[in-house]
């Protein structure tokens, strides 16, 4: 009887963390787990099931129906983002968002259970993470008139 006799290799080229899918208004971003878990596919298929409010993702190739450009071959991909808009309110439909600030974005996260063998991980609508966050990119500031003839403050779009 060995010593290590139960235990199982740990695989270092595995995922560490969950798949996770964010959801705003805008945009759709799978996180660098989702895309190590479909192993890094060109392209993808986005699947909705309306009656179990699940979306999935599949590899597929660019010659399948509905296929949509996911990772560019020879680039180092650490998150994809779509915001095509057919696929983005095929998602949409499952949530309802409240109206925010101009600087905060609304959005729901779902975690992910991958199946390996069908290349494709599904994500369940009904056990996210709702939420407000702030937006990133160009902050909102404060112009002054550059004359200094008017030092009143009036605030920048």
């Amino acid at each position: 009887m060995s010593v290590l006799q139960g235990f199982e290799p740990v695989n270092p080229a595995s995922t560490a963390g969950s798949a996770v899918l964010t959801v705003t208004p805008r945009y759709m971003r799978f996180n660098k787990n989702t895309v190590q878990e479909l192993d890094a596919p060109s392209y993808v298929q986005i699947l909705t099931n309306p009656h179990t409010k699940q979306v999935a993702i599949r590899e597929c190739a660019e010659t399948d129906p509905n296929a949509i450009e996911f990772v560019t071959p020879n680039r180092k991909t650490v998150s994809v983002t779509l915001n095509s808009p057919v696929v983005l309110n095929a998602v949409l439909r499952f949530f309802d968002f409240p109206e925010v600030a101009d600087d905060e974005v609304a959005f729901a996260q779902l975690k992910g259970t991958p199946f390996p063998d069908d290349k494709t991980v599904i994500f369940d609508v009904r056990d996210c993470r709702q939420g407000v966050m702030k937006k990133r990119g160009r902050k909102k500031g404060v112009d002054y008139n550059a004359t200094g003839q008017d030092s009143t403050p009036r605030h920048a779009a």
